[in-house]
């Protein structure tokens, strides 16, 4: 019987840490094919957005001085994609047998690469990767706090989606109509730094995104990208706004902040959610400066037994809204 393409596969890195799971979701986009001896199957210099993988044959790579490295695809050396360390190909790759190639575009190697790489390193178990979208979703920190009967009005506004591997589900820098939960497929948050692109999140079924941006009524501050065919459940604006953002948001008066730092029976935190440059110009008294778009990152660091008092417009409630979703006691300042 013929090894399966996903067992093959599993000699080759970046699929050496992947389960055979992982790899068939990818293998709608494998494109197989063979190449008689002597032909070119990529050139020096060319740009190339597909990672080549040889399964049979044997392949010559040729540089600038035309010194040949020969690949065999039974060989140590044949461990990675052919020629991938630049997009740009540093030779040209000449079959010198008939060869047998699996070929797949790099992007989506590196969408699955990183978001295998997040989960593992959020510690997540193979049990919490499997369970149920819906127990996940209502078991939340952010479900308790919502009435019953809200909860099976949501359940029955949400409207199923399908999605592919690639998909942008939500772009940075659009306005919000919509959040979104993961019923099956995996996808990765990602964020425009100044010099490269930012991940931040791997999400799984049961997890909820697209929401900040209707909270705070700001363009989408983050990308994110399924990793996985799947199926999401979408949220409108409309059905958000009363049944998930009122009951989760509470808010205090500036005049009863002093009263609530005096009587707490445990620490007041005030947190600016501005710019840093906003901050910094305009301070708030006894405020401590986390943007709005690093909050989610510095949760860990935050004692889970204060209380929170988000400050910063429209961003505030976003900011209470994410210290809510994960646990915390935040309260807006009005």
């Amino acid at each position: 019987m013929e090894t399966p393409l996903s067992k093959r596969l599993q000699h080759f890195i970046p699929f050496d840490e992947w389960s055979e799971d992982i790899i068939e979701e990818l293998t709608p986009h494998f494109r197989e094919h063979t190449l008689p001896a002597r032909k070119i199957l990529f050139k020096r210099g060319q740009s190339d957005d597909e990672c080549h993988f040889l399964l049979s044959g044997g392949i010559d790579l040729a540089d600038d001085d035309f010194n040949i490295n020969g690949i065999d695809a039974d060989s140590d050396e044949n461990f990675m994609a052919l020629d991938n360390t630049h997009v740009v190909h540093r030779y040209t790759g000449i079959t010198r047998t008939p060869c047998q190639l699996v070929s797949v575009k790099r992007t989506y190697l590196e969408l699955i690469s990183t978001w295998s790489e997040f989960r593992q390193s959020e510690s997540l178990s193979q049990h919490d990767e499997e369970s149920d979208w819906l127990e996940r979703l209502i078991t939340s920190d952010l479900f308790t706090r919502i009435p019953p009967a809200n909860i099976q009005k949501l359940l029955s506004r949400f409207e199923e989606l399908p999605a592919s591997l690639g998909d942008v589900v939500i772009r940075e820098g659009e306005i919000g109509e919509h959040c979104y939960v993961i019923k099956t497929g995996g996808a990765l948050v990602t964020r425009q730094a100044e010099q490269d692109e930012e991940t931040l999140a791997a999400l799984g079924p049961g997890d909820l995104f697209g929401e900040d941006a209707l909270v705070s009524e700001l363009p989408r501050n983050a990308c994110v990208t399924m990793t996985s065919s799947g199926t999401l459940a979408r949220l409108s604006k409309e059905d958000f706004d009363p049944l998930l953002k009122k009951p989760v948001l509470s808010y205090i008066r500036e005049s009863e902040l002093e009263t609530l730092i005096d009587e707490a029976d445990t620490g007041v935190v005030i947190l600016d959610v501005r710019h840093t440059q906003e901050a910094t110009a305009t301070p708030v008294l006894r405020a401590r400066n986390i943007p709005l778009s690093k909050l989610r990152g510095t949760l860990k660091s935050l004692e889970r037994d204060f209380i929170y008092v988000t400050t910063g417009g429209g961003r505030a409630e976003a900011a209470a809204y994410i210290l809510s979703e994960a646990g915390f006691y935040a309260r807006v300042l009005t």
